[in-house]
Parts: structure tokens; sequence; C-alpha cells
């Protein structure tokens, strides 16, 4: 099409040139020669297209190059590996390859690192009974590393605040560590103990307080939770105890046994110290076995 619009664009001159003897095949070396470098126009154009599309994907690759090695400096591995990838789509290079390998290797070593200081905050916090703030570190490290250990402290952590809601009751005395026949640590599960919730329990008789022993000789009331004992059945009578803890209760009939003594007064381990500073502890008024024969109840108070 476009060398018929050339031969009719020239044939005007047809005329003029058969003034001179040039021929047939002098006119069709002319309309070659116009065909040739209307091709060679095209040509010319596509190149100019191409060079330009090459320059502006040149300029893509550099910005994306430059962006991902200002994150790579600012430690920011995930998006520096995002910009590398981009600047890969614009050329294929050696030095963005290699940088996605340095990127993701400090990627690993950051998370390694991460994954170990959350934990060890987690645990700290654990053991400082401070589950709440575990659970919120344990959480954490198990987003970058899906392994048992975080989640199983997870789960720990859970259990022990659904005790922490209760009072604990043990047929031995109530202190920071658990020992044969003496002792409970304060809202550890052993088999001296039970935990019960809140709640009105209208008769004691025949209640159970430990699982050895009916009658209970510690008792553990956390924060924001209020313990309190009627002389008689149905929340009635005198009110023998009324304690919003924290609180630890021990049976002053255990008190004339040194060891007892040592066990309800001395230093506790940290966490529960700050908790059961020897202010908080007292001994029962009368023996805890004369409570049976009234009622109990527990209350859930709401925190400040």
């Amino acid at each position: 099409m476009k060398q018929w619009l050339l031969v009719c664009s020239i044939f005007p001159f047809f005329t003029a040139f058969s003034q001179f003897n040039i021929g047939v095949g002098g006119a069709y070396q002319i309309v070659n020669a116009v065909s040739t470098f209307g091709r060679e126009v095209v040509t010319a154009a596509q190149y100019k297209k191409q060079k330009k599309e090459q320059q502006a994907h040149e300029a893509e690759y550099m910005t994306a190059i430059q962006t991902a090695d200002s994150l790579f400096v600012q430690a920011k591995y995930r998006e520096a590996i995002d910009q590398y990838n981009r600047a890969l789509q614009f050329r294929q290079d050696e030095y963005a390859i290699n940088q996605i390998g340095r990127s993701n290797t400090e990627l690993n070593r950051l998370t390694e690192q991460n994954y170990e200081r959350f934990l060890d905050t987690a645990d700290a916090a654990y053991t400082g009974l401070n589950y709440a703030e575990a659970i919120k570190y344990y959480e954490k490290a198990l987003e970058l590393k899906n392994e048992e250990y975080p989640r199983a402290k997870i789960e720990r952590a859970k259990s022990r605040q659904e005790l922490w809601k209760t009072v604990h009751f043990s047929s031995v005395l109530m202190s920071d560590s658990s020992m044969a026949d003496l002792s409970s640590q304060a809202f550890v599960s052993d088999s001296y103990s039970n935990f019960i919730p809140p709640g009105q329990y209208p008769v004691l008789n025949g209640f159970s307080w430990g699982t050895n022993d009916q009658t209970p000789n510690g008792i553990a009331i956390p924060a924001h939770v209020r313990f309190v004992i009627y002389s008689e059945p149905y929340l009635k009578g005198k009110v023998l105890v009324d304690v919003t803890g924290p609180a630890i209760i021990n049976n002053s009939r255990m008190k004339t046994q040194i060891t007892s003594v040592t066990a309800h007064s001395k230093t506790f381990s940290p966490a529960l110290q700050q908790i059961f500073p020897q202010a908080v502890r007292s001994w029962s008024a009368n023996d805890m076995k004369e409570w049976y024969k009234g009622s109990m109840e527990i209350q859930a108070l709401p925190s400040e």
C-alpha cells in the first residue's frame, strides 16, 4: 500500500520525466529507490522508539536499585528484596540477584535474633508471673518461627491465668514453694491443692478444700478477689473472715511448729514476694476446721 501511495505521489513527475528519454525501466528504478527510502525511515522510527523504551527501563531499573540499596542499609530486608525483584523486571542483573541473596541471609539472621529476644522477654515475664505480657511475646516469637516451645508456653500461661482468678486452697500451708507434707506454692497445682472459682457456697460441710485432706491449712487469695467465711450455712451468721486479695491465710493451729512459721513468714521468691509480702500474710483467727459449720462466698471484683 505504501509503495502504491509512493507511485501515486510521483506519477505527476512521469509527465515531466517523459520529456526525457528515461524509459520504463528508469521509472521503476525511481520507484524502488523511493520505497527503500521509506523502509529506512520506518526502521529509524522503530529504533528510536526502542531506544526510548530501553532508556525508560534503565531509569526504572536504577530507581529500583537505589531504593533497594537504601532499604538494605536500613535493615529493611523484606522491602529491599521487593525492590531488587522489581529491578529484575527491567534488567536481569547479577548485582540485584546477589543482593537478594544477601538480604535473605540478613533477614534470616535478624529473624533468629528477634525470635530469641522475644523468647527471653516472654520467659522473664512468665517467671515474674506476668502472664499477659508473656503470652504477648510468645505470640510474637511464634509469628517468626512456628515452634513447639512458644506454643506450649502460651497454653501454660493461659492455664496459670485462669488459676489466678480463683482462690487456692491447700491441705498444707501456703508458701512460695511446694514441700512434701509442709507447703504448697501459691497458685501452682500439686497433690494438696484445689482451686475454687468465684461463687456462693452455702454449705461447707463435706466441702473439698484440698485433694488429700478435707481441712484447709493454707489459702491464697489473688488481687481483686474478695473471700468471705460465714459462721452459718447460707451466708448467714457471724463473718469469720472477710479479706480482699492479695492475701495469704495459714491455719493458726499450725503456728506452733517452727517449720510452719518459717514457711509462712520467710521472704518469698521475688515474684511471689512482690505479690504476697509479709504484710498481706496472716494466721487464721481460729482453726480452719471450724469453717465447716458455715458457708463461703468468693467475689471477683473489678480491677482498677
